[in-house]
């Protein structure tokens, strides 16, 4: 919810690996925007919000309520760390969400899809996702699926019980 949640995010871009995509957030409409490239090896954005350590074992996962661009092809990525994750430089758990039709209906995620811990897109060999000890939220705009301008408004997001 948006106590649990910190106002501004950190922007992580391609540039760290010498892409050149760009991303922003606005926190008055909850909205992720900016443009994935392709040029030098690139090709995501992302956001990431810190936290103090969370427990969230009383919930079965995450539900989301967007509104996105391009919504027959663009999928985005949520992205989720947890104490073991900050054992391993840039170690997290990543999961596929989109709203193709748009509706105002919530996108379900449970906790148990993020059965894979990994580093920059490699899987990595290690325990699944502790929601009892989240350290990070984030999302992610990632090539083949969101390239050039991307736009994703965050309705509504939260755990769901």
């Amino acid at each position: 919810t948006n106590k649990m949640i910190p106002s501004k995010p950190l922007v992580v871009l391609d540039n760290v690996m010498g892409g050149m995509s760009q991303g922003q957030w606005s926190t008055d409409s909850k909205t992720f925007s900016g443009i994935t490239s392709l040029a030098n090896n690139g090709g995501f954005s992302s956001l990431r919000w810190r936290l103090s350590t969370q427990n969230w074992s009383y919930a079965k996962g995450i539900f989301l309520k967007v509104k996105h661009s391009n919504h027959g092809t663009h999928t985005f990525r949520i992205i989720l760390k947890d104490v073991t994750c900050e054992q391993v430089r840039g170690a997290n758990f990543k999961n596929v969400f989109s709203n193709p039709s748009q509706t105002d209906e919530p996108i379900f995620i449970p906790f148990e899809a993020f059965d894979q811990i990994e580093q920059m897109g490699r899987a990595l060999s290690g325990p699944v996702f502790n929601p009892g000890a989240v350290t990070e939220i984030g999302l992610m705009a990632i090539k083949p699926t969101v390239v050039g301008e991307f736009k994703i408004q965050i309705v509504e997001w939260g755990l769901y019980l």
